[in-house]
């Protein structure tokens, strides 16, 4: 029997519940891979329906709900593939140029280039309070509060091994406020239509965002000020 004309590429056919963990790691990974696919194939689509993903996926609905227990979770679950992914580039960005000690300016030009090249980690974090965080156990939020420092304590680190003269602390603060910072630049950079139309007017040029540059900016305001706080 031959897969629908609409089924994914490469997609395994219907797949049966899994029984070993390797295979139950394998029908996880599949289900991200294919969300992923569907939130890339539509740019401004924010929810991600069950239904779908396991069409998509060519497996029951029954069954994603044995991997995910909601499409937030699924969601919370590709953030975290994100920020894995930008943080392994962003310390590649780090270490280009030798072992000399970088800048503030550096620092926050690298942080806010390699989160502007990953536009889904811009728009699962621009809903992570608002969508992510509603529908999912205590069990799963512990585990991605817990992805989330970890990140946040490594990035810091690794600020700090290139610019010694700051902090761990606070380059901890400066990833910190980095993420209300892309929560709210980002729409903002991505306005409706209508609003994009109304901003696009002469004299509302204050109005206009530009999230990559505007989150540098804002990055680096915030290192100066930190670097100028004497500790305590």
């Amino acid at each position: 029997m031959n897969p629908p004309v609409n089924s994914p590429v490469n997609a395994p056919a219907l797949y049966l519940r899994a029984r070993s963990a390797e295979q139950k790691e394998e029908r996880r990974t599949h289900l991200l891979a294919t969300a992923r696919n569907l939130l890339q194939e539509s740019p401004t689509v924010l929810d991600l329906g069950i239904n779908e993903l396991a069409r998509q996926a060519q497996m029951t609905k029954s069954n994603v709900y044995r991997y995910f227990e909601s499409s937030e979770a699924v969601l919370m679950a590709l953030l975290v593939e994100e920020f894995g992914g930008w943080h392994a580039e962003l310390s590649a960005m780090l270490t280009q140029g030798g072992q000399a000690d970088a800048t503030v300016e550096h620092i926050a030009r690298a942080f806010s280039s390699t989160v502007a090249a990953r536009p889904l980690l811009c728009r699962l974090t621009s809903i992570l309070p608002s969508i992510l965080e509603r529908n999912v156990s205590l069990e799963r939020m512990v585990e991605f509060k817990g992805n989330l420092l970890a990140v946040r304590q490594q990035t810091a680190q690794n600020f700090h091994a290139r610019l010694p003269s700051m902090s761990v602390q606070s380059f901890e603060t400066v990833v910190k406020h980095a993420l209300p910072l892309i929560i709210g630049l980002w729409p903002l950079s991505n306005p409706s239509e209508v609003a994009g139309q109304v901003i696009a007017q002469p004299g509302l040029e204050s109005l206009r965002y530009d999230f990559e540059q505007d989150l540098e900016h804002a990055l680096l305001a915030l290192m100066r000020g930190l670097a100028s706080t004497p500790t305590k």
